[in-house]
C-alpha cells in the first residue's frame, strides 16, 4: 500500500479543471515543490462553496492535500495574491501556457524551474500589451527548464559563434548549422534573429517569427502529433488581423 502523504500550504496554480460526480472537481495544479498534481476537490462545485470562487486558472493559491497513490484530495485552498487579469488575447495565451504544461510534463515530477519560469510569464502578460514576445520567452525557458533546451551559441558543426549574417538550419539531435549553398532552400533561420532569441531581446517582428517557427518547430517534436488546441486558435487570430 502506497505510503500517505500529506501536505500544508504549498504555492500552485490550477490548470485545468472538470466536474467530477454530483458536486466535486478533477483538479490539474502546477505546485512549487510537488510538481503538476492531481487533486479531488470534493463539494467545490456546490453554490456558496469558498473553495469554487478560487479554484480558478491564473489565481496564485495556497494548496494543502493529503494522498495515497497519484490522486490525492484537496483538504484546503487560500489565495497567495491576486488573480492575474488575463482578458481576450492574453487570457487565450494563458491558456496555452497551461495546455503546454499539461502536454510536457508528468505528474509528481518536481521542478521547480518550470513553476517559477510559468508564474513569471502570468506575471508578464498581465501586463503586456503585445503577449508574442512572452510566450516566445516562456517557450523557450519552458523547453530548458524539462531539459530540452535549444544550444543558441554556435555552429554545432565547426564550434564557431553564430554570425548575425549568415542563416542557420536548426537539426533536432545536433542543433544549429550554417547554411551551405546546397541546402540553401531548406528552412533556415538568419543569424542576427538567433541571436536576438539568445539574448531574449526579440525586438523586432522578424526575430520574434523566427523564434515562432523555431520554438514551434521544436515543441512539435516533443508533443508528438496532437496540435494544441489553444495555439490553434492563437494562430487564427494572429492570421486575421483581430
Amino acid at each position: 500500500m502506497a505510503e500517505r502523504e500529506q501536505v500544508l500550504l504549498v504555492s500552485g496554480f490550477v490548470l485545468h479543471q472538470r466536474p467530477y460526480r454530483d458536486s466535486s472537481q478533477l483538479l490539474e495544479c502546477m505546485t512549487a515543490t510537488h510538481g503538476r498534481i492531481g487533486l479531488v476537490a470534493r463539494g467545490s462545485r456546490r453554490a456558496g462553496n469558498r473553495q469554487r470562487a478560487l479554484l480558478q486558472s491564473f489565481m496564485p493559491l495556497r494548496l494543502s492535500w493529503v494522498r495515497r497513490g497519484e490522486l490525492g484530495r484537496l483538504t484546503n485552498v487560500e489565495p497567495d495574491g491576486l488573480s492575474y487579469a488575463l482578458e481576450g488575447q492574453r487570457l487565450l495565451a494563458g491558456f496555452y501556457t497551461n495546455e503546454l504544461l499539461l502536454r510536457l510534463t508528468a505528474r509528481s515530477d518536481p521542478n521547480p524551474e518550470v513553476f517559477s519560469c510559468y508564474s513569471r510569464c502570468l506575471a508578464q502578460l498581465a501586463e503586456a500589451t503585445k503577449f508574442a514576445r512572452t510566450l516566445r520567452v516562456f517557450e523557450l525557458h519552458l523547453l530548458g527548464a524539462l531539459g530540452y533546451g535549444l544550444e543558441l551559441d554556435g555552429d554545432s558543426a565547426t564550434g564557431e559563434p553564430l554570425r548575425e549574417d549568415a542563416r542557420y538550419v536548426y537539426e533536432l539531435e545536433q542543433g544549429l548549422r550554417r547554411v551551405e549553398l546546397a541546402d540553401a532552400d531548406t528552412d533556415s533561420y538568419q543569424g542576427r534573429d538567433l541571436l536576438s532569441l539568445r539574448d531574449l531581446k526579440l525586438d523586432d517582428e522578424s526575430s520574434v517569427r523566427t523564434a515562432q517557427r523555431l520554438l514551434g518547430r521544436v515543441l512539435r517534436a516533443h508533443l508528438g502529433e496532437r496540435p494544441l488546441q489553444s495555439r490553434l486558435v492563437l494562430q487564427d487570430i494572429v492570421s486575421r488581423g483581430l
